[in-house]
C-alpha cells in the first residue's frame, strides 16, 4: 500500500522547478532524498505539502488527493520539520507551548490549554527524553534539542508522513551523532506511515532508512531501494564530480 503517490508533478516559478515526477512511498518505508543545489529537493517537499501550489500532476497521501480534498485538513497529517519552521518561532515561547501547537498547526501557541493537551505534549516530550526542557524557553535550547522539540510538535496530530528537511543543518559532532541515534530509534515507531529525509550528506542517513531518491536539474535521476541507488557511480553524476562511497562515507575527488 503506498501512503505517497505522485504522478507527472509539475512546479514551476519563474522556471520550472520539478519536471514530471514520479514517485511512490509504500508505508513503512523510509526515504533518503538526496542532490545538489538547486536539484530540487526543498521545492518537492514543499509542494507536497502544498506549501507550494503544484503546476500540474497528482499528489495522493493515503487516500486523499490534491485538489479533491480539503488539503489544510490533508496537511494536518503531514508534519515538516525543517529551518522553514524553526525560525519563526518566538524566542520567549515555552517549549511545552511549542509541542502542544503542533495540535492545531498553530505557531506561537497563544491561548490556554487544557490538562488534556498537556499531558499529551508531556507524553511526547517524555518518549524524546527531552522532559526536562518543558518550561525552557525557545531561545534557550540547543540546536539540536529544537529538531527534537519539533519532532514531538510533529508527533502530537499523529502524522502519516513526517518530512525531515536538512534536519542535522548547524548541528556540532556530539550533537549530530545523538541525533542520527535518536533518528534511527524515530524510524522504528511503526505508528508513522513513512518518513523522508531531505540531506546532502550520505552520512546523515540512519541505518535502518531503506530507500533513497535522487534529484538532478528537478527531474528523478534514480529511486528505490538504498543499497542499489546509493553507488559511487550515481552520485558522481547528480553532483557533477568524481565521487566515491565506501562505507556509508563520501570522498569527492
Amino acid at each position: 500500500m503506498n501512503i505517497i503517490d505522485i504522478k507527472k508533478l509539475c512546479f514551476e516559478r519563474e522556471k520550472k522547478i520539478l519536471h514530471n515526477i514520479d514517485w511512490q512511498v509504500g508505508k513503512g518505508q523510509r526515504w533518503a532524498i538526496l542532490g545538489a543545489n538547486g536539484a530540487g529537493k526543498t521545492s518537492l517537499i514543499s509542494t507536497i505539502c502544498a506549501y507550494n501550489t503544484p503546476s500540474s500532476g497528482e499528489i495522493t497521501i493515503d487516500k486523499d488527493t490534491y485538489s479533491e480534498s480539503n488539503w489544510q485538513e490533508v496537511r494536518q497529517h503531514i508534519a515538516l520539520v525543517g529551518s522553514q519552521l524553526r525560525r519563526q518561532i518566538s524566542h520567549s515561547e515555552l517549549v511545552i507551548e511549542t509541542v502542544i501547537s503542533g495540535q492545531t498547526a498553530m505557531i506561537n501557541y497563544w491561548g490556554k490549554p487544557d490538562k488534556r493537551l498537556i499531558q499529551k505534549a508531556k507524553k511526547h516530550l517524555a518518549m524524546l527524553k527531552i522532559s526536562n526542557l518543558a518550561l525552557s524557553k525557545w531561545g534557550e535550547i540547543s540546536q539540536g534539542e529544537r529538531q527534537k522539540v519539533l519532532i514531538a510538535r510533529a508527533l502530537m496530530l499523529k502524522p502519516k508522513v513526517v518530512f525531515l528537511d536538512e534536519p542535522c543543518t548547524g548541528l556540532d559532532p556530539a550533537a549530530l551523532k545523538n541525533f542520527l541515534t535518536f533518528l534511527d530509534k524515530l524510524s522504528e515507531n511503526k505508528s508513522i506511515g513513512a518518513i523522508i529525509l531531505c540531506t546532502h550528506h550520505i552520512e546523515e542517513i540512519p541505518q535502518s532508512f531503506t530507500h533513497a531518491l535522487l534529484l538532478k536539474d528537478g527531474k528523478i535521476f534514480d529511486s528505490g531501494k538504498i543499497e542499489k541507488v546509493l553507488t559511487s557511480k550515481n552520485l558522481s553524476t547528480i553532483y557533477k564530480a568524481k565521487c566515491v562511497l565506501r562505507n556509508k562515507s563520501l570522498k569527492v575527488l
